[in-house]
């Protein structure tokens, strides 16, 4: 790279990384308050919980990646206009495209890391997210062991506990299980320990009763033992077994997956829109790019109006998200759509290109650049006036 290179590459990539962390970071934000009961609740540490709702930044970073790219071309463009370092450079005798190649080699390494993203890391990113909230939810000794708080296991599920031992040992025991409406079991015990065997998990009671009572009646058995045990194994499914959704998949899984699988026999059209979703988004990457440039590329005195060009670009960029949810979105019950998907994006880039040499100029909508200069004309009546 030239000095000239270097310098656009350099403030439209700060401008790249910039945009794309303040928008993933105040969504992430967002995303994570919804995980709160994960120490709230579930009595993890806050390196737990930072690291559970870390896992939701790569998906985060693929959805935000191509509009980052978007305003962060069109900022440094609107700047180096604003500057007249691009009319500088054209009267130098350095052609757009030339003037171009910094960011055009910015906007194929963000489509490169945003295939790779879709690919493999977002999709394992997704299925540790899975894993982790599920091993949390099923830590039975961290939910239940919180002394001084009733806490629900399950539906009619609740447990509290006066106090927990350095080594394990939970005193003051109460358990009400009013799972089954016809019969409501009370369990108190003095203390208890929780003890994985090869049958399953189990909270042992010491020194307690259960009191048995029928919703309706007055009166309850009460039942004293020295030593029973509560079975904890329908709380503690660690999910090993879950059936993961097409997005969670990997790339060779979708494109071979199991005939078996219950995921695909319920909706094997899912995993055909989760492939082409994936290979097609760098495409809509550099169309977003291409929208940009198009507009704000070309060199403009500082008596041209550089925020109309860059306004004229909200329909298309517009037009573009949509059209690309929507089709992607249909492939998954009209598999005939999949080659528009891939036209959609080529379209746009040619049209960027085309506009770049002069053959094709976009234009305003009139009834948008009719309703800005009716707005123009107030404000400027407002000013006078």
């Amino acid at each position: 790279m030239t000095r000239l290179d270097r310098y656009v590459f350099r403030a439209a990539a700060l401008a790249f990384v910039g945009t794309l962390a303040v928008l993933a970071g105040m969504i992430w934000v967002t995303q994570a308050l919804r995980e709160l009961d994960i120490m709230t609740t579930q009595g993890q540490t806050i390196l737990a919980f930072v690291f559970i709702t870390s896992l939701a930044l790569p998906a985060l970073i693929l959805g935000l990646a191509p509009a980052a790219l978007f305003m962060a071309v069109s900022h440094t463009l609107f700047r180096l206009n604003s500057d007249s370092e691009i009319v500088v450079a054209s009267a130098a005798g350095i052609s757009t495209w030339r003037f171009l190649r910094p960011l055009i080699i910015l906007a194929l390494l963000v489509a490169a890391g945003c295939t790779a993203l879709s690919i493999e890391l977002v999709p394992a990113a997704m299925r540790q997210f899975r894993y982790e909230i599920s091993r949390v939810r099923a830590d039975v000794v961290a939910f239940i062991a919180q002394p001084g708080r009733f806490t629900t296991l399950a539906d009619g599920m609740v447990f509290n506990v006066r106090e927990r031992n350095a080594n394990g040992v939970l005193g003051g025991i109460f358990i009400n299980d009013a799972r089954n409406p016809n019969e409501v079991n009370t369990y108190l015990a003095d203390r208890g320990q929780v003890v994985d065997t090869a049958e399953g998990t189990f909270l042992i009671l010491e020194e307690g009763a259960i009191h048995r009572r029928t919703p309706g009646k007055a009166d309850s058995n009460v039942v004293e033992f020295q030593r029973y045990a509560f079975d904890l194994s329908p709380f503690t499914a660690a999910g090993d077994n879950a059936v993961y959704r097409a997005p969670e998949r990997t790339f060779s899984e979708l494109l071979h997956p199991d005939p078996n699988d219950p995921g695909y026999q319920r909706d094997p059209g899912r995993y055909t829109e989760e492939i082409h979703r994936r290979l097609s988004l760098p495409l809509y990457v550099l169309a977003f790019f291409g929208i940009a440039v198009a507009a704000l590329a070309e060199p403009r005195t500082t008596r041209e109006g550089r925020g109309l060009a860059l306004a004229a670009t909200a329909p298309y960029v517009i037009v573009l998200q949509v059209t690309s949810f929507g089709l992607i979105n249909q492939v998954r019950h009209n598999p005939d759509l999949i080659p528009i998907v891939y036209l959609v994006p080529i379209v746009f880039l040619i049209g960027s290109a085309l506009s770049l040499t002069g053959r094709f100029k976009p234009r305003m909508p009139a009834a948008m650049r009719r309703y800005i200069d009716q707005m123009a004309q107030r404000v400027v009546r407002a000013t006078v006036d």
